[in-house]
């Protein structure tokens, strides 16, 4: 398993509580996972799975940002044999409970369903999961010290956020080399961030102008870790020529944009 970031500080985003009389940050954390696309009637595996981490504001006037701007945290997960799919789960289960505690907003499309697959996959309880999940059914109920819930593809499906890409998932196979790994972290992060600033529009946090370029905004920020060994970008993943190509290209994937 790869794990991509361009986090110091593992445990803590920005690394906020890690620094001497650490001022606190609020942030909004966005979580996704990828998924293997199985013949019908085959349980689909878990690929990857990705946090993304936005500084927001609890209160005040809403942000301005842009593509080339935005501060961006992230951290991603990639198997590369399905015999590593425990390790991913107790990784995201780790994740899933630090983002539940420390974000003031977590954001998810459709995560309620991903939570429920990671689940049946687990062979001991997920309490991370189970947390997450169990918040998730009951988004209008707000705990103290506990995020706010925003689902992308409910409550959040309608803010017009033009982002030039869709939220929903495209299947992934599992990578079998470095440079592929890369390029399944690159994309599982941009759906990630495109999740992260629909919630941040959707809570009134961010505002932009045009189209907020995703790919470039995560190449920017994760340019020196989101490379495979080789420095170059796999052509089996991104070549429209091959069953490799034709399963992960996402290009032909129609833009959808939610309505206004």
């Amino acid at each position: 398993m790869r794990e991509f970031t361009n986090l110091a500080w593992p445990e803590t985003p920005f690394g906020a509580e890690q620094r001497p009389f650490g001022q606190h940050i609020d942030m909004l954390a966005a979580c996704t996972f990828e998924w293997t696309g199985e013949p019908e009637g085959s349980e689909r595996g878990p690929v990857a799975a990705s946090l993304v981490y936005l500084r927001v504001r609890r209160r005040g006037s809403t942000q301005q940002v842009s593509d080339d701007t935005l501060s961006i945290g992230f951290r991603t997960a990639v198997i590369e044999d399905p015999t590593e799919v425990p390790d991913l789960l107790t990784l995201a289960d780790r994740a899933l409970t630090r983002a539940r505690r420390h974000a003031a907003i977590m954001a998810g499309h459709w995560l309620g369903a991903d939570l429920d697959r990671l689940n049946t996959q687990a062979a001991v309880p997920l309490r991370g999961v189970d947390g997450v999940l169990s918040a998730w059914s009951d988004r209008t109920g707000q705990q103290r010290g506990v995020a706010v819930m925003i689902d992308t593809g409910s409550e959040a499906n309608k803010t017009g956020a033009d982002l030039g890409m869709p939220l929903q998932p495209a299947p992934e196979r599992v990578p079998d080399c470095p440079d592929c790994a890369a390029e399944v972290a690159r994309r599982a992060l941009t759906r990630c961030l495109a999740v992260g600033l629909t919630a941040a529009l959707h809570t009134s946090r961010y505002a932009w102008e045009g189209t907020f370029r995703v790919p470039e905004a995560i190449e920017r920020a994760g340019w020196d870790v989101l490379s495979g060994r080789s420095g170059r970008t796999c052509p089996r993943l991104t070549s429209r020529d091959g069953d490799a190509g034709r399963a992960a290209d996402t290009a032909g994937r129609p833009v959808v944009r939610a309505a206004t």
